[in-house]
């Protein structure tokens, strides 16, 4: 059973992925969070002294949700190929969930810029980790080569960004499947 601290960390939490994903980081206020999440202000400034901490929180928790999900993705197919291609598919499925509304990092990070280096570094850890996932998962593929591993990584790592953001952009998950295609003729 959870201790009372942290019910209202999640429930901060779980108010502020709600709105800062749909309305946005700048457009959402720390009084609508408190309103929302029907907490005290003391409760919120006792876990959260600002609104860079609380944003800071919000992305570690998305980076660990999004990455178990995408981990047992993976982990349910069993050929390496697959894996890689499996990717796509979990992308896919989390923008149609999602409504096609992108990457929820790339959104704060794009209005939330750059004036707190313990934000920019937290954004840049959740996209490192993501390239070291592809990395892992091209060397153990068993790939055609045709790509040194190095490549192939970089190639779907920046072919899944861009397809996310033209996905966000059309509202459909036609540009990641057609990634998802190329990468599958280069595996």
């Amino acid at each position: 059973m959870k201790q009372r601290g942290q019910v209202v960390i999640d429930k901060i939490l779980d108010t502020a992925d709600n709105l800062f994903y749909k309305q946005g980081y700048s457009n959402t206020g720390i009084n609508q969070i408190i309103e929302e999440a029907d907490i005290a202000k003391a409760s919120l400034y006792k876990h959260f002294e600002t609104k860079t901490d609380l944003l800071i929180a919000y992305v570690q928790r998305t980076h660990e949700l999004w990455f178990t999900r995408l981990e047992a993705t993976i982990n349910a197919v069993a050929d390496p190929k697959e894996k890689l291609l499996a990717i796509f598919d979990h992308h896919t499925q989390r923008q149609e969930i999602r409504q096609f509304g992108g990457c929820p990092f790339i959104k704060v990070n794009d209005e939330a810029g750059t004036d707190d280096p313990r934000f920019l570094a937290e954004i840049q850890a959740t996209k490192i980790h993501s390239k070291e996932f592809i990395r892992m998962l091209v060397q153990n593929s068993g790939h055609k080569k045709i790509l040194s591993d190095e490549e192939l990584a970089e190639t779907i790592y920046v072919m899944l960004e861009g397809s996310i953001v033209t996905a966000s952009v059309f509202k459909r998950a036609d540009e990641i499947q057609s990634a998802k295609k190329i990468i599958e003729k280069l595996i």
